[in-house]
């Protein structure tokens, strides 16, 4: 490595300073090089302009955390595929990391190049180092004060090596300073890359944060089931959200930027779109009815759309490898119950993190469990800029037959075109089929690919002793029994109740059949569009009983001060030490005239 020292200067030019466009149009430009699988690689680039390669806050990327994007303007529409906003300066975050600032470009010609930096520096910033890097080069320099917003620049002698893709990189370099906890204030503007290094040289551009790739897996042994199996690993040490898609939401977690299981699992059943002014009325509403978590809450969401989710349950604390999930549904009395569980490695077991039920789709014959999947990285682009780094993950998946017989995801097809884009799909050996997304590099990929080779022998979790846990759930609720009924009282009995240990019930129970909705303190997001009206007026229990206690599997509620030849509703809500639910059903009654 070379590491040269510098004094930098900057002076007074000019106020009110721009970005300049830096870049002349953005065209792909094929190269010799081929990729693992042999598919040609092309990259998105623009040409120097006036002789130079301007490198700025918008046409490159930088770690999270590390920087921030500052001063937002509109996009020019060249570039509103590739980056939302336009910003006129990037500023240093406060990262014990220290990550970086990266752009990237094609380079022809063997000459050398020259390169400058233009930064603002503030009095309380001076002598604070930086460095930059060219491929294996790296040359530090110290700040000098500067209010101008337009930066004299020092030049650095630059012999960029071979051709083919270089990169050029930038970070604040010390982390010891006694104020380095805090922003700092220096705004880098641009780096000028010029000389006779850059003839025929390209600007390589990519979106600012990975595009979000669509893939759909299937079985060709099994054209219909109602449960299935996947288990989901990070390829990379990069962080991603990739869950399964299914028809009423997502099911599936987070990967962290080790590339395991991040933490928190998303359970989410949609009822509104981000369009929507209003929810649809209570009878057709997705609604939760367990979890094997007490802890776990009853939840929703207003982003993106409305509809309910389970919080307050990170299962993946320990951070696993592997995220391994089963999906059943049920069609029955008009309505699909969903059954989401998860495969505790470290217990050996299956465990129910969420059911749900909504309306029924098809009230015939059922619905079938499709599985498809994204995989992407959210964050507006001040401060998600990634693009450059590219996101895998790998599934291997089993369906369930009518046969009773689990037959593999051997399918995988591609839901976005794969003509020169950076999101693809693989087969893979034992069974995994790959998705992927991001990148500098274009290829252009198959749109379906299938497994060559199956594996026979079936994991540990798909065992007999384990498929039947598939089929279980936390808590036992019996059928209620209403008596004693009068004019202004009834008694409502419950016998078979089973949460384990402290078993306890509470009774809901109003002139609306709320199904499983309770006024409840609303999280942010739902706080937003139309999910706040999901709590408003009748649509949410009106009357609860005290907590009781569970002695012999029963419990009963009294109830009394109710209005004469009135219909009620209820519903129970069971918790204990094995999980918490409520009644898949609700009752009702009509107390008698006076």
């Amino acid at each position: 490595m070379v590491c040269n020292r510098f004094l930098f200067c900057c002076v007074v030019i000019l106020a009110g300073w721009q970005p300049e466009r830096a870049s002349g149009q953005v065209k792909l430009f094929s190269t010799s090089q081929t990729n693992a699988i042999g598919e040609v690689i092309s990259y998105l680039g623009s040409p120097p302009q006036n002789g130079r390669l301007v490198l700025d806050a918008n046409n490159g990327f930088f770690d999270k955390g590390a920087f921030r994007a500052i001063g937002k303007q509109a996009s020019p529409e060249s570039d509103r595929l590739l980056i939302s906003s336009h910003f006129d300066g990037l500023q240093a975050v406060p990262d014990k990391n220290l990550g970086e600032a990266r752009w990237y470009f094609w380079k022809v010609s063997p000459e050398p190049a020259e390169l400058r930096i233009f930064v603002d520096v503030p009095p309380s910033e001076v002598d604070v180092d930086w460095k930059v890097r060219v491929g294996k080069n790296e040359f530090e320099f110290s700040t000098s004060v500067s209010d101008g917003l337009q930066a004299q620049n020092v030049v650095f002698p630059l012999d960029f090596g071979s051709s083919g893709l270089q990169i050029i990189s930038i970070r604040r370099a010390d982390s010891k300073r006694a104020d380095s906890k805090r922003a700092s204030e220096t705004k880098f503007r641009k780096i000028e890359v010029g000389g006779a290094g850059i003839e025929g040289a390209r600007l390589i551009r990519a979106r600012w944060r990975p595009a979000a790739v669509h893939a759909r897996y299937e079985s060709s042994q099994c054209e219909e089931s109602k449960l299935w199996v996947f288990e989901t690993q990070s390829v990379r040490a990069t962080s991603s959200y990739s869950p399964i898609t299914t028809s009423f939401g997502y099911f599936g977690a987070s990967f962290n930027a080790e590339g395991l299981a991040a933490g928190g699992v998303n359970f989410s059943m949609w009822a509104a779109n981000r369009k929507a002014t209003k929810m649809p009325a209570v009878s057709a509403m997705p609604h939760l009815l367990a979890t094997a978590n007490p802890a776990a809450e009853f939840s929703g969401f207003g982003h993106e759309g409305s509809g309910v989710k389970i919080r307050n349950w990170e299962p993946y604390q320990e951070h696993p490898k592997s995220v391994i999930q089963a999906l059943r549904v049920e069609t029955n009395e008009g309505f699909d119950t969903f059954y989401g569980y998860l495969f505790d490695e470290s217990e050996k077991c299956w465990k129910l993190f969420g059911a749900g039920r909504r309306p029924a789709k098809n009230k015939k014959g059922g619905i079938t469990l499709r599985a498809g999947s994204f995989c992407e990285v959210p964050g507006p682009p001040n401060v998600e800029r990634t693009g450059d780094v590219v996101r895998e993950v790998k599934r291997r998946g089993w369906f369930f037959g009518s046969d009773k017989k689990w037959h593999i995801a051997d399918t995988l097809h591609l839901g976005d075109n794969p003509v020169d884009t950076n999101r693809f799909v693989r087969a893979l050996e034992d069974g995994w089929l790959l998705m992927g997304t991001g990148g500098v590099e274009m290829s252009t990929g198959p749109k379906v690919v299938r497994l060559r080779d199956k594996p026979l022998k079936l994991p540990l979790y798909l065992s007999p002793k384990h498929e039947n846990q598939l089929f279980g759930l936390p808590v036992e609720i019996g059928k209620p029994k209403v008596t004693k009924i009068r004019a202004g009282s009834v008694l409502v009995s419950y016998r078979g109740l089973n949460a384990g240990s402290q078993t306890r019930a509470t009774l809901y129970y109003g002139r609306s059949d709320c199904l499983t909705f309770v006024k409840r303190k609303l999280h942010g997001t739902e706080k937003k569009g139309a999910s706040r009206d999901q709590f408003e007026g009748d649509r949410t229990w009106q009357f609860q009983t005290d907590t009781v206690e569970v002695s012999d599997a029963k419990a009963e509620f009294p109830l009394d001060q109710l209005n004469p030849g009135t219909t009620y509703f209820f519903r129970v809500l069971v918790e204990g030490t094995q999980g918490k639910s409520w009644a898949f059903k609700t009752g009702q009654f009509k107390t008698l005239p006076n």
